[in-house]
């Protein structure tokens, strides 16, 4: 994990709608999805803390009171915490310019508010400084970069080049394939170069911008990295954390059971299953690789697989639910009912069994 990093002020953007993980953020912005029995967006707080920021400003759009409010002024953690809510989409570079009246004339470190890592931010900041660059991203490696836009870098660490969504015929043999990891820092006079008021991609205007005049560090990395923007990469990030692969619990094991839950003796909780606060399993349940959401309910005889649940769901007696079935907060599944994934059952919703 980081030491101090001599960058004492973020931005975590956490605008968008979180589409691709409805229903679960039908009533809930993204970053306050649970991890672990906490927000996931209190642990990228956490990790920005212990790297010595002590101001966060977050960029809002979708649902920003549920964010404020669970925040507050920041106080209560030893924190500045500031808001703003773009009136429309300005995209990623105009999110950050949103909230420049917040910030001062010094570094900021900007973070894409659906990113797990454990990135060490005192390197990222010395690379950037020794390099004197306007802005810095982190990259981290994937296999195929045809989804993402690959980066590539000279001998320096510089960005050279920008490829999106590359075709076979656009990569170099042997070439390290490495995409933005969501983490970057941002000199004053980076920032200046973002038109505020306007829709602005960091990744598609800013970056390539700055580039061209030398502008942009980049540092690889190949520290735990996740993009938790899917239902299957939210349920995946659980069993890595369960797995000790991101330190977030002190002794990593096999299931993780929050410790107001309440687990029927007879109930069996398998590796990888994660019970939220206030959850309950009852009698010859059985709960396997999946998440339980806070304060819900899965009936005697139930069994959950590979599948997360909101918060509020109530589960009857003798359900089975498996192979990635998403439900929304409030849900109600009927007893003996059989759900198989991929399947979203939209928050409030009621399933009747068969």
């Amino acid at each position: 994990m980081s030491g101090d990093a001599g960058v004492t002020q973020a931005v975590i953007l956490v605008g968008g709608q979180g589409t691709r993980m409805r229903p679960l953020t039908d009533t809930i912005p993204k970053p306050m999805l649970s991890l672990m029995g906490l927000p996931f967006v209190e642990r990228q707080v956490d990790h920005l803390a212990r790297a010595g920021v002590n101001r966060i400003v977050f960029s809002c759009g979708y649902r920003p009171r549920e964010i404020e409010a669970y925040f507050g002024d920041g106080a209560a953690r030893g924190l500045e915490m500031g808001y703003v809510v773009d009136p429309e989409p300005l995209g990623t570079a105009g999110a950050i310019a949103n909230a420049e009246d917040l910030l001062t004339e010094d570094d900021v470190f900007v973070l894409n508010g659906d990113i797990l890592t454990d990135l060490d931010l005192a390197a990222l900041v010395a690379h950037h400084r020794g390099l004197g660059a306007e802005a810095t991203i982190a990259l981290t490696p994937v296999e195929d970069p045809s989804a993402f836009g690959l980066v590539r870098t000279d001998a320096d660490g510089r960005v050279s080049a920008f490829v999106e969504k590359p075709g076979p015929d656009e990569l170099i043999p042997g070439e390290p394939y490495r995409i933005n990891a969501g983490t970057y820092v941002l000199t004053p006079g980076a920032r200046a170069a973002i038109p505020r008021g306007e829709q602005v991609s960091i990744e598609r205007d800013t970056f390539p911008l700055l580039a061209e005049r030398g502008g942009v560090g980049a540092l690889a990395s190949d520290c735990y990295w996740r993009d938790i923007g899917t239902p299957a990469s939210y349920l995946d990030a659980h069993l890595d954390v369960l797995a000790g692969a991101v330190g977030f619990i002190p002794s990593p094991g096999s299931s993780w059971i929050a410790p107001d839950a309440q687990v029927d003796s007879a109930a069996t909780i398998e590796p990888g299953a994660c019970v939220g606060p206030g959850a309950a399993i009852g009698p010859a349940a059985r709960v396997g690789s999946s998440v339980i959401g806070s304060g819900s309910r899965v009936g005697a005889g139930a069994a959950i697989a590979g599948s997360v649940l909101g918060r509020d769901v109530t589960v009857g007696d003798g359900a089975r639910l498996e192979d990635l079935v998403v439900v929304g907060d409030g849900a109600t599944i009927a007893p003996g009912s059989v759900v198989v994934g991929p399947e979203s059952i939209p928050t409030g919703a009621s399933v009747a069994a068969d």
